[in-house]
Protein backbone atom coordinates (compact mmCIF):
# COMPACT_ATOMS: atom_id res chain seq x y z
CA UNK A 1 0.00 0.00 0.00
CA UNK A 2 2.60 2.11 0.59
CA UNK A 3 4.37 1.81 -2.43
CA UNK A 4 1.17 2.17 -4.31
CA UNK A 5 0.80 5.81 -2.30
CA UNK A 6 4.73 6.64 -3.08
CA UNK A 7 4.01 5.44 -7.19
CA UNK A 8 0.94 7.80 -6.96
CA UNK A 9 2.60 10.74 -5.85
CA UNK A 10 5.29 10.16 -8.26
CA UNK A 11 2.96 9.92 -11.28
CA UNK A 12 1.18 13.38 -9.42
CA UNK A 13 4.28 15.28 -9.38
CA UNK A 14 5.72 14.46 -12.83
CA UNK A 15 2.23 15.48 -14.35
CA UNK A 16 1.69 18.40 -12.75
CA UNK A 17 5.21 19.56 -13.74
CA UNK A 18 4.52 18.65 -17.11
CA UNK A 19 1.37 20.81 -17.29
CA UNK A 20 3.09 23.33 -15.57
CA UNK A 21 5.48 23.26 -18.35
CA UNK A 22 3.48 23.49 -21.25
CA UNK A 23 0.68 26.35 -19.25
CA UNK A 24 3.81 28.70 -19.31
CA UNK A 25 6.29 28.00 -21.75
CA UNK A 26 4.80 26.09 -24.78
CA UNK A 27 0.50 27.04 -24.62
CA UNK A 28 1.20 30.60 -24.62
CA UNK A 29 3.34 30.48 -27.92
CA UNK A 30 0.52 28.30 -29.37
CA UNK A 31 -3.02 28.87 -31.35
CA UNK A 32 -5.42 26.99 -32.68
CA UNK A 33 -7.72 26.96 -35.65
CA UNK A 34 -11.25 25.76 -34.56
CA UNK A 35 -13.64 24.99 -38.23
CA UNK A 36 -17.44 25.38 -37.37
CA UNK A 37 -20.25 24.94 -40.03
CA UNK A 38 -24.12 26.75 -39.22
CA UNK A 39 -27.02 25.18 -41.31
CA UNK A 40 -29.92 27.01 -41.36
CA UNK A 41 -32.89 27.64 -43.95
CA UNK A 42 -32.93 31.16 -43.33
CA UNK A 43 -29.25 31.17 -45.17
CA UNK A 44 -30.04 31.54 -48.62
CA UNK A 45 -28.10 29.26 -51.33
CA UNK A 46 -26.29 32.02 -52.88
CA UNK A 47 -24.46 32.73 -49.42
CA UNK A 48 -23.55 28.91 -49.17
CA UNK A 49 -19.84 28.69 -47.92
CA UNK A 50 -19.41 32.32 -46.87
CA UNK A 51 -16.55 32.55 -44.34
CA UNK A 52 -16.18 33.99 -41.32
CA UNK A 53 -13.78 34.61 -39.50
CA UNK A 54 -13.56 35.65 -35.86
CA UNK A 55 -11.20 36.33 -33.43
CA UNK A 56 -11.41 37.78 -29.49
CA UNK A 57 -9.54 39.24 -26.46
CA UNK A 58 -6.52 40.14 -28.05
CA UNK A 59 -4.89 41.81 -24.82
CA UNK A 60 -1.78 43.20 -27.41
CA UNK A 61 1.03 44.38 -25.06
CA UNK A 62 1.82 42.94 -21.91
CA UNK A 63 1.83 38.97 -22.98
CA UNK A 64 1.51 39.48 -27.04
CA UNK A 65 3.84 40.37 -28.84
CA UNK A 66 4.08 41.82 -32.00
CA UNK A 67 5.36 38.40 -33.39
CA UNK A 68 2.49 36.57 -31.92
CA UNK A 69 -0.02 38.62 -33.81
CA UNK A 70 1.70 38.80 -36.86
CA UNK A 71 1.16 35.07 -36.89
CA UNK A 72 -2.29 34.61 -35.93
CA UNK A 73 -2.88 37.37 -38.33
CA UNK A 74 -1.25 35.88 -41.34
CA UNK A 75 -3.14 32.33 -40.49
CA UNK A 76 -6.44 34.29 -40.51
CA UNK A 77 -5.55 35.80 -44.22
CA UNK A 78 -4.60 32.75 -45.51
CA UNK A 79 -8.21 30.97 -44.89
CA UNK A 80 -9.30 34.30 -47.00
CA UNK A 81 -12.82 35.28 -44.93
CA UNK A 82 -15.38 37.11 -46.38
CA UNK A 83 -16.11 39.11 -42.99
CA UNK A 84 -13.53 39.41 -40.07
CA UNK A 85 -15.57 39.79 -36.62
CA UNK A 86 -13.18 41.17 -33.34
CA UNK A 87 -14.71 40.47 -30.15
CA UNK A 88 -13.40 42.70 -28.24
CA UNK A 89 -10.74 43.36 -25.44
CA UNK A 90 -8.15 45.07 -27.83
CA UNK A 91 -5.27 45.76 -25.62
CA UNK A 92 -4.06 44.25 -21.83
CA UNK A 93 -5.19 47.14 -19.46
CA UNK A 94 -1.52 46.93 -18.52
CA UNK A 95 -0.22 48.30 -21.59
CA UNK A 96 -3.51 50.38 -22.70
CA UNK A 97 -3.16 53.52 -19.89
CA UNK A 98 0.98 53.75 -21.34
CA UNK A 99 0.13 52.54 -25.27
CA UNK A 100 2.74 54.55 -26.80
CA UNK A 101 2.74 55.52 -30.13
CA UNK A 102 5.06 53.34 -32.12
CA UNK A 103 2.79 50.71 -30.23
CA UNK A 104 -0.80 52.20 -31.66
CA UNK A 105 0.55 52.86 -34.95
CA UNK A 106 1.73 48.85 -34.97
CA UNK A 107 -1.38 47.78 -34.04
CA UNK A 108 -3.05 49.59 -36.68
CA UNK A 109 -1.02 48.30 -39.67
CA UNK A 110 -1.19 44.60 -38.14
CA UNK A 111 -5.15 45.25 -37.89
CA UNK A 112 -5.03 46.84 -41.20
CA UNK A 113 -3.27 44.26 -42.35
CA UNK A 114 -6.52 41.88 -42.19
CA UNK A 115 -8.59 41.16 -45.43
CA UNK A 116 -12.04 40.85 -45.97
CA UNK A 117 -14.43 40.70 -49.33
CA UNK A 118 -17.20 42.46 -47.15
CA UNK A 119 -15.83 44.17 -43.84
CA UNK A 120 -14.53 43.73 -40.67
CA UNK A 121 -16.44 44.47 -37.60
CA UNK A 122 -16.31 44.62 -33.86
CA UNK A 123 -18.36 45.09 -30.62
CA UNK A 124 -16.37 46.42 -27.79
CA UNK A 125 -15.16 44.76 -24.44
CA UNK A 126 -14.77 45.42 -20.81
CA UNK A 127 -11.64 46.67 -20.80
CA UNK A 128 -12.01 49.05 -24.21
CA UNK A 129 -13.92 51.12 -21.99
CA UNK A 130 -11.30 51.53 -20.06
CA UNK A 131 -9.79 53.81 -22.40
CA UNK A 132 -12.62 53.98 -25.12
CA UNK A 133 -11.51 56.95 -27.08
CA UNK A 134 -7.66 55.12 -27.94
CA UNK A 135 -9.45 51.53 -28.78
CA UNK A 136 -12.23 53.28 -30.75
CA UNK A 137 -9.20 55.33 -32.65
CA UNK A 138 -7.53 52.10 -33.49
CA UNK A 139 -9.73 49.92 -34.30
CA UNK A 140 -12.01 52.53 -36.83
CA UNK A 141 -8.08 53.62 -38.53
CA UNK A 142 -8.02 50.22 -38.94
CA UNK A 143 -10.82 49.75 -41.08
CA UNK A 144 -13.04 48.07 -38.68
CA UNK A 145 -16.61 49.13 -38.38
CA UNK A 146 -17.68 48.98 -34.43
CA UNK A 147 -21.19 47.39 -33.73
CA UNK A 148 -21.88 49.17 -30.72
CA UNK A 149 -25.89 48.37 -29.76
CA UNK A 150 -26.16 47.99 -33.33
CA UNK A 151 -26.88 46.02 -36.69
CA UNK A 152 -26.08 46.03 -40.05
CA UNK A 153 -27.88 43.98 -43.44
CA UNK A 154 -24.73 42.69 -45.15
CA UNK A 155 -25.85 42.01 -48.92
CA UNK A 156 -24.26 39.14 -50.95
CA UNK A 157 -24.43 38.73 -54.29
CA UNK A 158 -27.35 41.54 -55.09
CA UNK A 159 -30.74 39.72 -53.17
CA UNK A 160 -29.23 37.32 -50.71
CA UNK A 161 -28.84 38.84 -46.87
CA UNK A 162 -27.91 38.32 -43.95
CA UNK A 163 -27.87 40.28 -40.27
CA UNK A 164 -24.94 40.94 -38.41
CA UNK A 165 -25.66 42.83 -34.99
CA UNK A 166 -23.32 43.75 -31.92
CA UNK A 167 -24.05 44.41 -28.45
CA UNK A 168 -22.34 46.34 -25.57
CA UNK A 169 -20.46 44.51 -22.85
CA UNK A 170 -22.30 43.30 -20.05
CA UNK A 171 -19.34 44.08 -17.93
CA UNK A 172 -18.22 47.56 -18.76
CA UNK A 173 -20.55 48.39 -20.98
CA UNK A 174 -24.28 49.47 -21.86
CA UNK A 175 -25.79 46.49 -23.66
CA UNK A 176 -29.46 47.26 -25.45
CA UNK A 177 -30.42 44.25 -27.17
CA UNK A 178 -33.57 46.00 -28.25
CA UNK A 179 -31.54 48.82 -30.08
CA UNK A 180 -29.10 46.35 -31.40
CA UNK A 181 -31.92 43.43 -32.62
CA UNK A 182 -35.45 45.18 -32.57
CA UNK A 183 -35.51 46.27 -36.15
CA UNK A 184 -34.26 43.89 -38.05
CA UNK A 185 -35.32 41.39 -40.66
CA UNK A 186 -36.17 38.03 -38.81
CA UNK A 187 -36.81 36.54 -41.94
CA UNK A 188 -33.05 36.58 -42.25
CA UNK A 189 -29.93 34.61 -40.77
CA UNK A 190 -28.84 36.48 -37.57
CA UNK A 191 -25.23 36.27 -36.48
CA UNK A 192 -24.69 38.72 -33.06
CA UNK A 193 -21.59 39.27 -31.87
CA UNK A 194 -21.51 40.18 -27.92
CA UNK A 195 -18.33 40.34 -25.74
CA UNK A 196 -20.54 38.69 -22.63
CA UNK A 197 -21.57 35.68 -23.02
CA UNK A 198 -23.86 36.00 -20.65
CA UNK A 199 -26.23 38.61 -22.94
CA UNK A 200 -26.92 35.41 -24.41
CA UNK A 201 -31.09 34.66 -22.51
CA UNK A 202 -31.17 38.79 -23.24
CA UNK A 203 -30.57 38.32 -26.41
CA UNK A 204 -32.81 34.71 -27.03
CA UNK A 205 -36.03 37.19 -26.71
CA UNK A 206 -35.08 38.53 -30.18
CA UNK A 207 -34.44 37.12 -33.61
CA UNK A 208 -30.81 35.65 -33.03
CA UNK A 209 -29.71 32.82 -34.36
CA UNK A 210 -25.74 32.68 -33.53
CA UNK A 211 -24.57 34.01 -30.68
CA UNK A 212 -20.10 34.77 -30.87
CA UNK A 213 -18.97 35.93 -27.77
CA UNK A 214 -15.34 35.95 -25.69
CA UNK A 215 -14.53 37.55 -22.75
CA UNK A 216 -14.02 34.42 -20.35
CA UNK A 217 -11.23 33.35 -22.54
CA UNK A 218 -11.94 29.62 -21.50
CA UNK A 219 -10.48 29.99 -18.59
CA UNK A 220 -7.12 30.80 -19.39
CA UNK A 221 -6.08 28.63 -16.77
CA UNK A 222 -9.02 26.73 -16.32
CA UNK A 223 -9.09 24.09 -13.58
CA UNK A 224 -12.79 22.59 -13.49
CA UNK A 225 -13.87 22.97 -9.80
CA UNK A 226 -11.29 26.16 -9.04
CA UNK A 227 -12.27 27.66 -12.81
CA UNK A 228 -16.52 27.48 -11.45
CA UNK A 229 -15.41 30.43 -7.96
CA UNK A 230 -13.34 32.51 -10.50
CA UNK A 231 -15.78 33.34 -13.12
CA UNK A 232 -15.76 37.14 -14.10
CA UNK A 233 -18.89 39.33 -14.16
CA UNK A 234 -20.44 38.71 -17.37
CA UNK A 235 -19.18 35.75 -18.22
CA UNK A 236 -20.89 33.62 -14.88
CA UNK A 237 -23.44 31.94 -16.25
CA UNK A 238 -22.16 30.80 -19.48
CA UNK A 239 -18.45 30.44 -18.86
CA UNK A 240 -16.75 28.33 -21.90
CA UNK A 241 -18.06 25.97 -24.97
CA UNK A 242 -21.25 25.92 -27.16
CA UNK A 243 -24.49 25.17 -26.75
CA UNK A 244 -28.04 25.59 -28.16
CA UNK A 245 -31.54 26.00 -26.56
CA UNK A 246 -34.53 26.70 -28.25
CA UNK A 247 -33.10 26.53 -31.46
CA UNK A 248 -30.37 29.11 -31.04
CA UNK A 249 -26.95 28.97 -30.52
CA UNK A 250 -24.09 30.66 -28.07
CA UNK A 251 -20.51 29.96 -29.15
CA UNK A 252 -17.99 31.19 -26.57
CA UNK A 253 -14.24 31.41 -27.86
CA UNK A 254 -11.12 31.20 -25.60
CA UNK A 255 -10.00 34.13 -26.92
CA UNK A 256 -6.22 34.77 -28.64
CA UNK A 257 -4.45 36.64 -25.52
CA UNK A 258 -3.51 36.38 -22.11
CA UNK A 259 -4.16 39.12 -19.11
CA UNK A 260 -2.79 38.49 -15.65
CA UNK A 261 -0.35 35.94 -16.32
CA UNK A 262 1.66 34.72 -19.75
CA UNK A 263 0.27 31.42 -19.04
CA UNK A 264 -2.48 28.87 -20.69
CA UNK A 265 -3.87 25.84 -19.47
CA UNK A 266 -7.00 23.39 -21.05
CA UNK A 267 -7.99 26.72 -22.72
CA UNK A 268 -5.96 26.96 -25.89
CA UNK A 269 -5.97 30.28 -27.46
CA UNK A 270 -7.90 29.96 -31.03
CA UNK A 271 -9.40 31.58 -34.42
CA UNK A 272 -12.63 30.63 -35.49
CA UNK A 273 -14.19 30.20 -38.69
CA UNK A 274 -17.90 30.48 -39.51
CA UNK A 275 -18.86 28.63 -42.67
CA UNK A 276 -22.71 29.18 -43.55
CA UNK A 277 -24.30 26.68 -45.24
CA UNK A 278 -27.72 26.46 -46.74
CA UNK A 279 -30.14 24.23 -45.40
Amino acid sequence: MVKRIIIALICLCIFGSISYYNAVNVNPKQFKIREERINSYKIDKDMDGLLIGCFSDLYYGTYINDEFVDRAFNSLNSFKPDLIIFGGDLIDPETLYSLSESQENSLIEKLSSLNTTYGKFAVLGDQDHGKLEVVERILKASGFEILNNASRLICIDKDSYFNLAGIDSLAGGSPDCEAALAGINSNYFTFVISHSPDIFDSAMGFSTDYLFAGHSRGGQIYLPLISYFTREYGCKKYFRGKLTKNGKTLDITNGLGMTSAAARLNADAEIVFYTLRHE
